[in-house]
């Protein structure tokens, strides 16, 4: 494969993961984990954060079909358009120092204990 054509797969395959760089597909990065789609190194259906729906679009990429015992019965861990690109982590501790008492600090985030 060309060094362009495999250079434009790897972009085009980075574009749909969903870039959180969990590592549970076995690389590091989503980067890394696309790179080694578009050399054949990783299967296609790889991206187990991403679901079904990034699965497709991986596969379709490389001109591939997903093997039938490849698909989750179960959601995957990032479901598209519930994070609104805000990332999986934003907001997770809004508000725990509240409550907490004088002398606790703020907590973890914005709106803790104002005295």
């Amino acid at each position: 494969m060309a060094d362009k054509e495999k250079a434009n797969k790897i972009k085009r395959i980075y574009e749909v993961l969903p870039k959180l760089d969990d590592g549970r597909c076995g690389y590091r990065t989503c980067g890394a984990f696309a790179k080694a789609v578009a050399e054949g190194e990783a299967p296609c259906y790889g991206c187990v954060t991403g679901g079904p729906e990034v699965t497709a679009k991986v596969c379709e990429i490389m001109g591939t079909e997903i093997p039938k015992e490849a698909v989750p019965q179960y959601p995957g861990f990032y479901q598209p358009g519930l994070s609104r690109g805000r990332g999986m982590g934003r907001g997770l501790g809004r508000g725990l120092g509240r409550g907490m008492g004088r002398g606790m600090g703020r907590g973890f985030g914005r709106g803790g204990h104002k005295t």
